[in-house]
C-alpha cells in the first residue's frame, strides 16, 4: 500500500487515522463518538479532517486495521467533503452553540506595530538605518528604545553622528505619536513592519534630558565621555545638562556607605538638612549610616527642628551636594556607581 499523503504533503499521522475511522462510521455512531471528545480534541479532529485529500479503499482499510475496528469486508469509498460532514455531525450532536463555538476560525492576533520590530533589531542594521534618516527623525525613533538599546545603536555610529542625535535626545520634552508612526517609509518597509501605529496627534510626555543621561550612563566611562566631548563640541550647554543629569542625589544610595565619609565631610551641615528634607527615608538613612552615631543623632535633630525650605532651595543644596560628589570622584577621594557598561 502506498502511503497516504495529506493535502500539506505529509503521511498521516495518529490524528488523520482517527478522523478517517469516524468519517468511516455510520453517523449515528459518528455522532456518538463526537460526544464523548472534548473541545481540544474535536478542533484536533477537525484539523485532521481538513487536511486529509480522498483516501484509497485499501488505505482506509489498513487504517482501520491498525484501530482494531472489525471490518466484515474491504471499504472501497471513502467519504468525501469530510469537513461540511464532520461539522454536520458535531451540529447534530454537540448541539448549535457549541459546534459554532467549536469550528469558528480562531481569532487573528493584531500584526505586530513597526516599532515593535524596531526594538527587535540588529543593533547594527538599525543604527545603519538611523543614520539615513533625518537626524530629527532619527533622534524621535531612540526615544522608543530602552536605554541600554539606544546606547548601543549610538555606539555603532560615527561618532560625530552619535553626538548630534544625542544633543537632539536631549531637549525633546515630547514625543509626537504622528512622528513615529511617520518615522520613514524606508525604515518601516526595512523593518518588515506588517501594521501600522494608531494614526493621531496626542503627544506624551518625554523626559530627553535624563533618556540622553541614561544613555551615556549605559556606556562605558570612555565611551560616554567621549560622546559627551563631541556633543560639547556642538552645544556646550546641552553637554553640561546631560553630565549634571547623569548623576542624581538619589543615585547617592547606590555609594556605599563606608565609602560616603569624603563626601559628608566636605559638605557643610546646613546643606545636608536643606538637601534631606526632601528625601526618601532610604536615602536618610543612608547619610545617618555613613556618619558616627553622634554626628548621625545631630543630623537627625537638626532635621526634625529645621523649618521647610522652598523646593528651589532643597534643589539647589542637592545638586550642590551632587557636584562635591563629582568633584571627589575626579580627585580620586570617591568611588562613584559604575555605569552601564562598566558594571
Amino acid at each position: 500500500m502506498n502511503p497516504v499523503i495529506t493535502r500539506l504533503g505529509t503521511p498521516i499521522g495518529p490524528r488523520h487515522k482517527a478522523a478517517i475511522a469516524v468519517l468511516a462510521l455510520d453517523d449515528d455512531l459518528a455522532g456518538q463518538v463526537l460526544s464523548a471528545l472534548d473541545d481540544g480534541e474535536l478542533r484536533q479532529l477537525a484539523s485532521a479532517v481538513d487536511e486529509l485529500d480522498l483516501v484509497p479503499g485499501d488505505a482506509l482499510l489498513h487504517v482501520l486495521e491498525e484501530l482494531e475496528v472489525a471490518l466484515n469486508g474491504p471499504l472501497a469509498v471513502a467519504r468525501t467533503a469530510g469537513g461540511a460532514y464532520l461539522r454536520q455531525l458535531a451540529h447534530r450532536s454537540l448541539g448549535e452553540e457549541r459546534a459554532r463555538r467549536l469550528f469558528a476560525p480562531p481569532p487573528e492576533s493584531p500584526p505586530p506595530q513597526p516599532i515593535e520590530q524596531l526594538r527587535g533589531a540588529r543593533t547594527q542594521a538599525l543604527a545603519d538605518l538611523l543614520i539615513e534618516e533625518h537626524p530629527q527623525i532619527a533622534a524621535v525613533v531612540l526615544t522608543q528604545l530602552p536605554a541600554a538599546t539606544a546606547a548601543r545603536v549610538l555606539a555603532a555610529m560615527p561618532p560625530e553622528v552619535a553626538a548630534d542625535l544625542a544633543t537632539r535626545l536631549s531637549a525633546i520634552d515630547e514625543v509626537p505619536d504622528r512622528a513615529v508612526l511617520e518615522a520613514s517609509e524606508t525604515l518601516v518597509r526595512a523593518l518588515a513592519a506588517t501594521g501600522a501605529l494608531a494614526s493621531s496627534d496626542r503627544r506624551s510626555d518625554f523626559d530627553g534630558l535624563a533618556f540622553a543621561a541614561a544613555i551615556v550612563n549605559e556606556m562605558s566611562g570612555e565611551n560616554g565621555d567621549a560622546l559627551l566631548d563631541r556633543m560639547a563640541s556642538l552645544d556646550d550647554a546641552a553637554a553640561a545638562r546631560v553630565r549634571e543629569a547623569m548623576f542624581t542625589f538619589e543615585d547617592l544610595l547606590r555609594i556605599d556607605s563606608r565609602s560616603m565619609a569624603p563626601l559628608l565631610r566636605a559638605v557643610q551641615s546646613e546643606t545636608m538638612v536643606t538637601a534631606l528634607q526632601t528625601a526618601a527615608e532610604a536615602l536618610r538613612n543612608h547619610f545617618f549610616s555613613g556618619l558616627s552615631q553622634r554626628a548621625a543623632a545631630t543630623l537627625r535633630d537638626d532635621l526634625a527642628a529645621s523649618s521647610p525650605r522652598r523646593v528651589s532651595e532643597v534643589e539647589a543644596a542637592q545638586r550642590e551636594i551632587v557636584e562635591t560628589a563629582m568633584r571627589l570622584a575626579a580627585e580620586g577621594s570617591l568611588q562613584l556607581p559604575p555605569r552601564g557598561g562598566e558594571a
